[in-house]
């Protein structure tokens, strides 16, 4: 039985041009140092001519930077099913064990991937609507998988093999150029299954938080950190230009060719009971540029790859970790 699907608009949904849906993997490599960026997502009411999708898929190697693309079509133009989204360059499904399963084929862009995650932690569901921009989004996620496959990127042949993953599932109603953004970050240890996950979402200026939580799996022990008890402090920019894409897009928003973007990123969670604290330090990142298709306005999502390394106290445990991670920050 699948455990999770798309939620596209019923027939009587006023607000059904506002649909957004979409599922992202990330995979950590932490033999290759490489990073994986994976997301199939839907945009406008499937039915309206104008609605669009839009694939990415991304793979990040230090010294060699962003090594992929992004792909973008008319709904009508893709294979849809239940639980999956197929385009020209990449497919994306949840399949009925609860695993996600990715293929990407890129080769002008010199990256072939083929992969399958298993879950590794059990899922967390925020099904409430949280308001966001002009209407509200929900998702689940599940915190940690083991992805295995195989990964060709520019000129290296990647076997991988119980790498560590991440995926989530987001859904809602907004329309890119809200007063709205996020900040969401997936810190996974190299060694053991210690996962860390943070989020909230913003206005466009990254003023007025809401709904900030923090989420600890350590040694089979999930703990939630929510609201005032979570600070996320932002240091230094990263000094690296983005890689940008689509390029037609990113032609339109010179504007936007230099974010200030956030280099290093601590994150700290006391409730009186147990604390956390995790330093992520930025090494590049990719700007997607995702225009609505009904309404003129545009948002920019930034994936900020790099490492990470956290202490926490969780119950009777302490906890130390590091290894590879990623922050998106979206405006």
């Amino acid at each position: 039985m699948i455990a999770d699907v798309l939620r596209p608009p019923g027939p009587l949904d006023a607000s059904a041009a506002a649909y957004k849906d979409w599922f992202h993997l990330n995979v950590f490599d932490r033999r290759s140092g490489g990073i994986g960026v994976f997301n199939a997502s839907l945009h406008g009411a499937p039915g309206d001519a104008r609605a669009r999708a839009i694939g990415t898929a991304l793979f990040h190697i230090p010294d060699r930077g962003w090594i992929g693309n992004v792909e973008v079509a008319a709904i009508a133009d893709i294979g849809l099913g239940p639980s999956s989204i197929a385009m020209r360059t990449l497919a994306l499904a949840l399949d009925a064990r609860d695993g996600v399963l990715v293929s990407a084929e890129l080769p002008a862009d010199g990256l072939r991937v083929a992969l399958e995650a298993r879950p590794a932690s059990a899922p967390v569901e925020v099904e409430r609507r949280i308001p966001f921009g002009s209407g509200w989004i929900s998702w689940t996620a599940i915190p940690r998988l083991r992805a295995s496959g195989e990964i060709h990127v520019a000129d290296q042949s990647l076997t991988v093999v119980d790498a560590a993953a991440y995926h989530d599932h987001n859904w809602g109603r907004w329309y890119w150029g809200d007063d709205a953004g996020w900040e969401w970050g997936a810190f996974l240890a190299d060694a053991g299954d210690t996962t860390f996950v943070v989020s909230r979402v913003t206005d466009r200026a990254h003023r007025s938080p809401d709904g900030t939580a923090l989420i600890v799996d350590a040694a089979g022990i999930r703990r939630r950190f929510g609201g005032t008890a979570v600070a996320i402090e932002r240091g230094a920019p990263l000094e690296t230009t983005p890689r940008r894409l689509p390029g037609a897009l990113a032609a339109l928003h010179q504007d936007r060719a230099r974010p200030r973007l956030p280099g290093q990123v601590v994150i700290q969670a006391d409730d009186g009971i147990d604390r956390c604290e995790i330093h992520f330090q930025a090494a590049a990142a990719a700007q997607l540029i995702a225009g609505d298709p009904v309404r003129r306005g545009y948002g920019f999502i930034h994936e900020i790859a790099g490492r990470f390394h956290a202490t926490a106290h969780i119950g009777e445990r302490d906890v130390a970790a590091s290894g590879l991670a990623i922050f998106e920050y979206v405006d």
